[in-house]
Parts: structure tokens; sequence; C-alpha cells
């Protein structure tokens, strides 16, 4: 297995990255000035809507992130690694976002997200929106740390992250975007608003995002991997119908076309032969329903010496489509706006990839050794040994695996709200809300190796000389068999598929769900006096969820339909109490409490029905302090807390029938305490400092689980407390920060030139914490950006390099393979560095 690396801090380019820590201290609710000369008026107000409501960021009393288009186009923050690197306690990696080590446990049908993403309003779970076109239309970004339930309600327990998309303009204007970079990166975007007669004005953006492999492919032709090719455009109508009427439909389409890489596998190969034994056929390992493909194999793993390289034979392809609609109504009535949100989202995903991640003309499997070893435990007269009538040596035989996923989405919502905005001391926030989403996927593992899963490779190489029937089973006229078909029959003609040319099933799943998701919400803020507020918030959820799956295992579970519905429902609330001492100092505090449905684990391994899993329960409490320093030069943004969770939903890889299928289960209980700071610093009137920092704390309490990995490899198969252990993806510490320099050029324009440094803790990616399979170390980067602009901010034209150190790190880890002993793992990107052009016109 893979070496662990050091767990210290390291400062890459350390003159750099010291001097910039003991500049100040971290970073979040970011928005740089207009110009260099608002500076004397201080860092610039940020207005955000996480409350529903139209609030300063430093009077809002939750721990907010928040980051408007100039902010992130400064900082660098274009994708999910840059939101990450700048917001305390967030973690994403390609499908998952964790908050406060409260996220995902697993991305099969039957779980939901621990963290809301909302578009404009309108939930959704698809993390697609973090990649789509570097935020090429969104004029902010808002991450709301702490359990949302009353407002946010649906799946909000970890926080919520926000895109506000920009909104139309009546006069005409727009920008032009060209980005290059080395790995073959080019971006080219552009966008265009304006008036279209008295009362409407549209916006429209289209992009598209190019990339080359990061993951060089030493089979001969066949394509690198892990590229990108993104087409995206979006479009927006907007009516003003009065001053109290506004109305606006948006449409948003994606589209990928990529080789996608079937993950980063640094292990050296295990190539030995697997003898048969008590818990084993010839060949495979124990608990696996797969030969070892890899035994025999005589070449190298590339990706011990360079993690970017691999040898597989199937490039495989991701081909995925997404639509949205969003419309939004809001009608002021005197002092009550009512707000009607609908969302409709659709996804057409379908991807393949190398099942084996190998290259089969370097494989070896024995069929000699496997059919003597067979032959001698299970068929009189035994054993008999087949080699190479020609040559003598054994006969070997090649895996050529693939593995697919397709899938389906179709989803609905529908909210209504009611806001009031009294003069007096009492106001408040309602709703109603309906979500129905219909997915399908479809998952398998087909085997497509010649004398494997299709052909006969004793009659190929035998001819009429031998009755393989007669020799296998001592019946003649036997049809020819391959040796996964003939190890099904030895067995007694356990579960065995396959479909003429294209190969034999190690195992296939199509699940179906349909959930439903209503609520009625409320919210009543009373001003008591004018520094102190209290809040009060109500929500009723009820969830129900309908699944099926379609079930196949090889040797162990025949095509199995099954069909599962429940439901759930939970009062949340909030209780809140805001103390405005000064017009630059708050404090806060609260206690509220979250919830997430429960679930089903649709496409387990067996034949017994679906696992059901409890809502999760959360209670949490928060206390925080926002002060303005220096007449605006300086904001500081505290907040610590405590989260009392009750059967807390876990990712839990099992191992079933062989065949490992990602899950999810309740522990019992768990909590978590944590501190995060945030600075944004005017140092000099040129020079902003923006650092984070956030400490989190989390551990099981009460939680005993049993390793099917452990397992499998070891035979270590006892119940283990996991009490103390770090929940997954909960970095203890992250930091970062950032300085950005304004040399003001008068009549020649402006250069603005940003650095930071980011670091992010060890982690964990499952429940048990082992340092072989689970620690994700830590790591950290350095970017830096040097921007022109001229001087009627028309052109902008910059130089940038993101992960200057040009590291790989690790971002997550998948769980071990049965069938290898291997495992992948997600990585960051090398560096990049490229030049961008961008001219805006008015």
């Amino acid at each position: 297995m893979r070496e662990n690396k050091t767990n210290a801090l390291r400062f890459k380019l350390s003159p750099l990255a010291c001097a910039m820590i003991v500049t100040g201290f971290s970073s979040a609710a970011y928005a740089q000035q207009e110009s260099v000369e608002q500076a004397d008026a201080g860092i610039e107000v940020i207005e955000v809507t996480s409350t529903k409501r139209s609030t300063t960021l430093m009077e809002t009393g939750q721990a907010v992130s928040a980051f408007n288009s100039d902010a992130m186009e400064d900082l660098g923050i274009d994708d999910a690694q840059g939101l990450v690197q700048y917001s305390p306690s967030l973690v994403i990696t390609s499908n998952r976002v964790s908050i406060r080590g409260v996220g995902r446990p697993t991305t099969s049908l039957g779980s939901d997200p621990g963290v809301g993403i909302y578009t404009d309003g309108v939930y959704n779970t698809e993390n697609g929106v973090f990649s789509y076109c570097n935020f090429c239309d969104v004029d902010r970004i808002e991450v709301l740390r702490g359990p949302q339930g009353t407002l946010y309600g649906r799946n909000a327990v970890g926080g919520a992250i926000n895109f506000i998309s920009t909104a139309p303009q009546k006069d005409f204007g727009g920008y032009i975007n060209l980005e290059a970079g080395n790995d073959g990166y080019l971006l080219t975007q552009g966008q265009v608003t304006g008036g279209l007669g008295d009362i409407f004005s549209a916006i429209v953006t289209v992009s598209k995002k190019e990339r080359d492999a990061l993951q060089e492919n030493l089979a001969e032709g066949v394509a690198d991997l892990d590229n990108e090719d993104r087409t995206y455009y979006s479009a927006t109508l907007q009516a003003d119908w009065s001053e109290n009427w506004t109305s606006s439909l948006r449409y948003i389409n994606t589209d990928r076309s990529e080789n996608p890489s079937p993950g980063y596998l640094t292990d050296e190969y295990p190539t030995d032969y697997i003898n048969i034994g008590l818990a084993n056929l010839p060949g495979m390992y124990p608990n696996s329903v797969a030969l070892n493909h890899l035994s025999g194999y005589t070449l190298e793993n590339p990706a011990v010496a360079d993690e970017s390289k691999t040898n597989v034979d199937t490039a495989g392809h991701l081909s995925s489509e997404t639509e949205r609609f969003i419309f939004t109504n809001t009608i002021s009535f005197g002092d009550i706006d009512v707000k009607y949100i609908y969302g409709n989202y659709t996804l057409d995903y379908d991807s393949l990839a190398d099942g084996d991640v190998s290259n089969a003309a370097y494989g070896g499997i024995d069929l000699s050794m496997m059919l003597a070893e067979t032959t001698g435990a299970f068929i009189p007269g035994g054993p008999f040994y087949l080699p190479n009538p020609a040559t003598g040596a054994p006969i070997t035989l090649a895996s050529d695996m693939t593995t697919s996923i397709m899938q389906e989405v179709d989803t609905n919502s529908h909210e209504l709200q009611f806001i009031s905005n009294f003069d007096g001391n009492l106001n408040f926030i309602a709703g109603l809300y309906y979500y129905n989403s219909e997915e399908s996927q479809y998952n398998d593992f087909v085997e497509h190796g010649f004398g494997l899963m299709q052909g006969d490779a004793i009659q190929a190489y035998y001819g009429g000389a031998i009755d393989t029937g007669m020799f296998l089973t001592g019946a003649p006229g036997i049809a020819p068999m391959s040796i996964y078909q003939f190890n099904a029959a030895l067995l007694g003609g356990a579960p065995f598929k396959a479909e003429g040319d294209t190969g034999g099933y190690l195992y296939s799943t199509q699940n179906e769900l349909e959930t439903t998701s209503t609520a009625v919400y409320g919210q009543v803020e009373y001003q008591m006096n004018d520094e102190l507020t209290l809040t009060a918030g109500l929500r009723y959820s009820e969830d129900e969820k309908e699944g099926s799956d379609d079930v196949f295992t090889y040797l162990f579970v025949p095509q199995n339909q099954r069909e599962v519905k429940d439901d759930w429902s939970k009062v949340t609330w909030r209780l809140q109490a805001d103390w405005q001492v000064d017009q630059d100092t708050l404090f806060y505090g609260y206690v509220a409490t979250g919830y997430r449905s429960g679930g089903f684990n649709l496409g387990a391994a067996n034949t017994d029905q679906p696992d059901l899993v409890d809502p999760e329960e959360l209670t949490a409490f928060e206390v925080g302090y926002k002060k303005s320093l220096f007449d605006n030069r300086a904001n500081l943004s505290l907040a610590a807390y405590f989260y009392d969770y009750t059967d807390l939903q876990v990712q839990s890889d099992k191992l079933e029938a062989g065949v490992i299928t990602s899950s999810f289960d309740n522990a019992a209980e768990a909590s978590i305490t944590g501190l995060e700071a945030e600075l944004q610093f005017l140092l000099t009137d040129d020079l902003i400092i923006n650092a984070m920092y956030s400490y989190n704390k989390s551990e099981y309490d009460e939680f005993t689980a049993i390793d099917s990995i452990a397992c499998a490899f070891y035979g270590e198969c006892e119940i283990q407390d996991l009490s103390g252990n770090q929940l997954n993806m909960a970095p203890e510490t992250k930091a970062s920060i950032a300085a950005t320099q304004h040399f003001e050029l008068n009549d020649m324009g402006a250069i603005a030139l940003t650095a930071s440094y980011s670091y992010v803790g060890e982690q964990y990616s499952r429940e048990f914490n082992r340092d072989d399979f689970d620690k994700v170390d830590s790591y950290d980067s350095i970017d830096a950006r040097l921007a022109w602009t001229s001087p009627e901010e028309a052109f902008v034209v910059a130089a940038f390099v993101k992960n200057a150190a040009d590291e790989r790190n690790v971002l997550r880890y998948s769980s071990p393979s049965t069938q290898t002993r291997m495992q992948a793992s997600e990585l960051s990107d090398p560096i990049t560095y490229g030049v961008q052009l961008r001219y805006s016109f008015y």
C-alpha cells in the first residue's frame, strides 16, 4: 500500500509564504474595492441574502463567507478548490461537499447531501455547478456554515452554498474574456446584457472551456485521460412590470464530452498468482468475484514513479448534459413581498471507463494453473495440467474489463415566500415548499477478456483434441466454456450472465428513486430595542422516498429486483439573539436543530431488502463576534460552535458477495467543536490582506462497525469501537492568507498583484481512520496573479499561476479494490499558469 507523507505544515516558497503569514490572518468575506481611490472609505460593504433578506455581511448574525465577482477574479476563485482555499471548514471533492465535517456520505441513489447547493434560490444536489465555466455568470457566492433548517430546510443540516447569478441590466454592456495556459488550457467566453424596451432586459453568457488530459496514457493508440471539454450557456429574461412587480426566467445549459480518469492508482501491481484456498476459487482473492487481473502482469505500474501516468487499453468517455429553468416572480403588497420560485433541472449522464485499470497486452492470468487446481480439487482423476501444446508454457489470458455509469435526473421544485418589511419591531418570513425528483442510475462491471467471460481457450489451443465439456464436467457434448462460466457451473449453476460478444457481468444494478419533499416554515424577528433582536423559527418537513433496484452479482446474486418505500417527518427550529453593540460591533448566538431525511442502500450485492437508514438529527450551538475596526479598515469575524449529533449518517463501503458497494449507515452519536476566524485588513490605502483560519474537532462519540475491507484483506473481522475517530472529510485545521497590492499608474491605468497561501490539514476518507487506507495527508498551495487594468477599466490583461509548487495532492481516497488490493485517489490539478485578456464594453 501507499507510504504516508509527512503531515507537518509545509511552507513552499517559504520567504513569500512566511511574509504573508506574518502580515495577517484569514479571508472569506472578501470584496475588492472598485478602485484605489475608494480605499479612503475603508473596506467595501458587502450585501448578502443568506437570511432571505438583504443585509450587510458584518451585520448578519451568521458564519458566512461571501465572494463577489471582483473578489473571485482577484483571488483566482474559479472552481471548487478555489472556494475551498478561502472558506473556513469547507471541503469539496468531485462529488462531495462538507462543511464542519457534515457532508454527503455517498453519491448512490437513496442518500442525500448534508450541504444544500442553491442557484438563485433553487435547491440542487449536483456538484457540476463548481466547474461549469469558472463562475462566468455568477455575481456572488455565499457559503453559509451551520444548520440552515428553518429557511433553507432540505438537507442543509451542515450549511448551504448560494450562487447568485448576474442580473440583466437596462444599460447595454458585457465582456469578452479569453484565457490560455499550460496543458492546453483555453477558455473563451462572452456576455452581453441590455434593455429590450421599457419593461424587459436580458443577459446572455456563452463559455467554452478546454484543457488537455492530465493523465498520460502510455497505451499505444489509446487517448490520454482526465481532460476537459465543457460548453456552457445561460440566458435570463427579466421583466420589470412595475416598481412593485418583477419576474425573471433563467435558462442554463451545460455539455461535457471528455475522457475521464479511471482513478489515480499509485500502488505497485500485485502480480502474484492467487492459490486456491478455503475462501476462494483459483486465481481469485478471498471475498472477490473477479480474478486478479494483474496476476502475471508483465508491466510495472508507471504511476509509482509518476502519479500522472497510466497504461490502460480503454479510454472510455464521459458525456453529460444538464438543463435548468428557474422562474422567479416577486410582487410587493405594501410592506409584504410575495416571492414565488420555480426550478426544473434535468441531467443525462453517460460514462465508460477502464474497469481493470490495466492493459490487456501485458496480461498473464495463468489459465493452466487455474484448471489444474480446479480439477485437482473438484474433478475425479485430477489434477489435469494443460499447457500451451506448442511451447509447453502456461496458457495465459488477459482481462479487458470496463465499468459504466448512466444516470438520468428530473427534478421540480416550487417555493412560495412571504417576507415582511414593517417599520415596527416585528417582522417575519414564512414559506411553503415542494420538491420532487425522479432519478435513474445504472452501474456495471463487465469482463470482456477472451477465455475469461467469452470464448473457449482450451479449444483455441487444442482444437478437437480435447472435448472441453468432457474434460471439465465429465459429460460429453457440453457447450465450450470460459473460465468464469466454468466456475459458475462448478458451484452448481451459480449466477452467471453474459450477452453475446459484449462480455459477461461481474456486477450490475439498475436503481430507481422518486423523492417528494414538502415543508412549511416561518421565522419571526422581534427587535427588543435598538441593540437587541430576537429571532425564532420553525420548519415542518416531510420526506417520502420510493425506490427499487435490480441487482446481479456473479456467483452470488441472480437478477434480483427489490422495491422499498418509506417516509419521515421532522420539526426543526432556531432561537437566536443578535446584539448590535454599536454600528461596528455585533455579538450573536443561537441554538438550532437540523435534520436530514432517512434513505435506502440501493444496489447492495445481496438478496435481502435494501437497508433502511434512519434520519439524522443535529442540535447546534454557536456564538459569533463581528467587528469593524479602524474606521472600517479591518473586518474581523469569529465563530465558535458545538454540534451534538444523533444517528449521524456516515459512509460505509460494504463488501457483500465479493463486491464493494458504497452505502451509508447511522453512527449512534457524534460531536463537533470548532472555531473559525476571518480577517480582512486594509493595511494601507493600496494593500489589502485577507486571511482565514478554522479549527474543527470532530469525533464519533458512540459508533461500532466492522471494517469489511480489513476483513477481506487481513481477516480482521471483529467489531471495532470507533469512538474518538475523526469524521470523514473533516480536517482539523485549515488556513489561508492573501495579499493584494495596488499600484496606481495615473493615466496609464493600475496594476494589482495578488499572492496567496492556503493550507488544509490531514483528514480521513473513511470512518475507520486507518493510516494505510483512509488518511489523506495535509497539503498546501501558493497562487499568484498580476493584472493590469486600463484607465477606463475597459481592458484587463493578467498573468496567473496556481499551485506554484506543482504538487498533485490527494483530495480523497476510494476504498481499496478487493480484486487487486489497489486504491484509487482523486488528485488536485498540477501547476496551472496562463494569461488572460478581458474586454468590457458599456
